[in-house]
């Protein structure tokens, strides 16, 4: 809890299984176009919660329809409220599947961000994160250690963004969230997931968000380390991303210099000004108040980008849960996740045409959204 906010997520560690399009993430893993090995979610620390208590699907692999529909949310404070024009159906935008007018370096592949993008993804689990000097010397039972999602083949002379990644509480290891990273990797980005279940500190409000800054000064560590892998593959761009508490822990890191944009998964906080700022959430979300995904976009001064899904939860939408019931909702978290990092990490033109343009973006045509609000694009 703080200050009356429940962050708890109730989903535990994640226990190996069936599933599709879902890394395994122990030891180092190489998986194709489509993920493969994932399980189902154990239950954690709110009981109530469990994410095995999630049933029923909902068909579809990638391209998905929702059923919802919404009339938007009227526009305050200089927004542009996107509004529910006609229905893409959360698939890709117009034209995207031609990739003309991209303007990064990395892979262009197909467009769309619901799907596996053109790079192969490998996984490094155990990677210890004291060494950066950015963790709790007390009070904190750990684990230091982190999960790197990547691609197993930098050798196209481009350098990947780098994102760290921070979990909900009582969260412990990378499966729960696993999707969200080895999608952004197949598309070109480098995760450093961080293992630990209090990913704010001891501190939390106070503790600047030690995991984020970690997973990112690791990485840029072995971006100049000549005995890395990742020797001169590596950005300097920086993204930080989190659920819940890790959605705070991430805002709070994004004073770290290098941070140049935030995917906020249904947390709050303050973002650093004049960061590209994204926040996630849903209409049956239970963070609210003033620290809200809502007051934090309100906060926010560079681009940035109100996302309320219908129906979307706290538990279940942003997790292992939503993922294996192939929830609306969870693969449109898991699009707008990879295409913010490609187009503001990347400067993937067909990326940022997702987002810009007030109420004819190209996410703007899809009704299951509650939602959709922009300023600063």
């Amino acid at each position: 809890m703080l200050g009356g906010l429940q962050l708890l997520t109730g989903c535990g560690s994640s226990a190996s299984g069936g599933g599709d399009n879902f890394p395994a993430s122990t030891g180092e893993t190489a998986s194709g176009s489509s993920n493969s090995g994932g399980g189902s979610a154990a239950s954690g620390s709110d009981a109530g919660d469990s994410l095995g208590s999630a049933s029923g699907a909902s068909s579809g692999s990638g391209q998905v329809s929702g059923s919802s529909s919404s009339s938007g949310v009227t526009s305050s404070n200089g927004d542009q409220d996107a509004g529910t024009t006609a229905s893409n159906g959360g698939g890709s935008t117009s034209d995207a599947a031609t990739p003309h007018g991209t303007s990064t370096c990395l892979k262009a592949g197909g467009g769309d961000y619901s799907m596996m993008g053109p790079y192969t993804v490998a996984t490094k689990a155990g990677v210890d994160l004291s060494s950066t000097g950015d963790l709790p010397t007390t009070g904190d039972a750990g684990p230091s250690t982190a999960t790197i999602f990547y691609p197993s083949d930098m050798s196209d002379n481009c350098p990947h963004p780098i994102v760290s990644w921070a979990n909900g509480t009582g969260v412990t290891g990378s499966q729960t969230y696993a999707f969200f990273n080895n999608n952004a990797a197949s598309w070109g980005i480098v995760v450093a997931a961080a293992d630990n279940p209090n990913s704010a500190g001891p501190n939390f409000v106070g503790g600047g968000g030690p995991y984020n800054k970690a997973g990112i000064d690791y990485l840029l560590k072995q971006n100049n380390d000549s005995t890395s892998p990742f020797y001169h593959h590596l950005s300097t761009r920086a993204g930080v991303s989190g659920h819940s508490q890790g959605a705070f822990a991430a805002t709070l890191a994004t004073q770290h210099p290098n941070v140049e944009a935030e995917v906020q998964v249904e947390g709050g906080g303050v973002p650093k000004a004049g960061i590209a700022f994204l926040a996630l959430t849903g209409s049956n979300d239970t963070v609210v108040g003033t620290m809200s995904p809502m007051s934090s976009y309100t906060s926010a001064t560079g681009p940035s980008m109100f996302a309320e899904y219908t129906g979307a939860d706290h538990t279940t939408t942003p997790t292992a849960g939503g993922w294996f019931q192939k929830n609306p909702g969870t693969i449109q978290f898991m699009r707008f996740y990879t295409a913010w990092w490609r187009c503001f990490l990347a400067d993937d033109a067909i990326a940022c045409t997702m987002f810009k343009g007030g109420s004819s973006c190209g996410v703007c045509k899809d009704p299951n959204w509650t939602s959709l609000k922009t300023k600063n694009m």
